[in-house]
């Protein structure tokens, strides 16, 4: 019987051969009395794994790292940015109060296929400054290339101490960043608030008013409203618990007249105080059930109609409208309008940051736009 001809392996270089099939190699070496014989789908990947082994069995420690290094770099050097923002929508995103914002912020900047497919160990400054036109290029503004790029500098600085990559650089300080935009400063005017407030009692939904109206009565973010249960109310002290707050902690809120009136609206309160939701159902029941979404196409709705109003009156007055009748009003700047009332109705500093839940005077002061006329009233009466 006619034996079979042992294929042929082609040798690469030290310990690695190259397979007769023409798509594989294999790694042979001899450490102490095992024999290793592995076989890998890239020359890169048997050379990363037998630089490990060399390392292992090295004596000298120096060597040892250096080999060791240059093993990790090897096994990396195929990994793009985009591959390297997988792991961090992985592993890091996830654990953040705002991840879906981030996890947003992340698929649009793997969009840009030049920046996203780059190898990490390609990427320098001039990387970083072609992204920052690419971004300003998709109408972004500076205050939003400069979150996008503060994402990425998060991206190297966690490869970097988590040690996904060996001896990887950030590239972004080596750039630099757009300068923030200046602290927004909008509130509702008085006419504003009332043709917008008259647009919201209409609305399909009537938890949007009671909704809005709370945010300005309470200087709470929406998304620790929307979290707000039944359990978390206490109508006879007058206060709410806020859970898993933006800053990682809870924050007990007080509450004015005209917010339990809003929240008795939504709740029955028998005798001794206990709060009981409409209908019987658990206390652990969210007081606003609305949607996100369904919240803001709200609001956005109620503005439109609210200005539609105001220029049918001017047009019936005839008197010259104002160009920027709520422009540029959105709904966080509900939490600037609460904040600002609490300022002028006369609670201090610790007392408003208890309510709105900043830890510091400088956060504290870009939710606060005091109006000039007030604080003249204020003067006349301190003299």
């Amino acid at each position: 019987m006619q034996k079979k001809s042992k294929s042929k392996e082609r040798k690469v270089e030290r310990n690695i051969e190259a397979r007769s099939d023409g798509y594989s190699f294999r790694v042979r070496m001899k450490l102490g009395n095992t024999y290793i014989n592995e076989t890998f789908f890239s020359l890169d990947e048997a050379r990363a794994y037998r630089d490990l082994l060399r390392a292992g069995k090295a004596t000298d420690v120096v060597q040892e790292k250096v080999l060791r290094a240059k093993a990790e770099k090897k096994k990396a050097t195929g990994t793009t940015i985009g591959g390297l923002f997988d792991m961090y929508l992985t592993e890091i995103t996830p654990a953040k109060k705002g991840a879906k914002e981030e996890e947003y912020a992340i698929r649009r900047l793997q969009r840009f296929k030049d920046f996203a497919n780059l190898p990490v160990y390609l990427a320098d400054g001039d990387t970083i400054e072609r992204l920052k036109r690419d971004l300003r290029a998709d109408n972004l503004s500076n205050t939003t290339v400069r979150k996008y790029l503060m994402i990425v500098s998060s991206l190297f600085r966690v490869a970097i101490t988590r040690r996904w990559c060996v001896g990887l650089q950030n590239p972004v300080k080596t750039v630099e960043l757009p300068r923030p935009a200046k602290m927004r400063s909008r509130r509702f005017e008085l006419d504003e608030w009332k043709y917008f407030r008259a647009e919201l009692v209409k609305a399909q939904n009537p938890l949007i008013l009671r909704f809005v109206e709370f945010l300005v009565e309470t200087a709470c973010r929406r998304g620790e409203v929307l979290r707000l249960c039944v359990k978390d109310i206490d109508l006879v002290a007058r206060t709410a618990i806020l859970h898993d707050t933006k800053n990682g902690e809870d924050r007990i809120i007080g509450l004015s007249s005209r917010a339990v009136e809003i929240l008795e609206s939504l709740l029955v309160v028998p005798s001794g105080g206990n709060v009981v939701p409409l209908r019987g159902k658990s206390t652990q029941r969210k007081v606003f059930q609305i949607t996100e979404s369904g919240l803001r196409f709200a609001f956005a709705t109620a503005k439109e109609h609210a200005k539609s109003a105001y220029l049918s009156d001017c047009k019936m007055e005839g008197c010259e409208p104002r160009r920027d009748f709520l422009e540029d009003i959105r709904l966080h700047d509900c939490r600037r309008e609460a904040v600002s009332r609490m300022f002028e109705k006369g609670l201090d500093v610790m007392e408003v940051s208890s309510m709105s839940g900043h830890r510091t005077l400088s956060m504290l002061r870009g939710y606060t736009a005091l109006r000039a006329s007030n604080l003249a009233k204020k003067l006349d009466r301190a003299s």
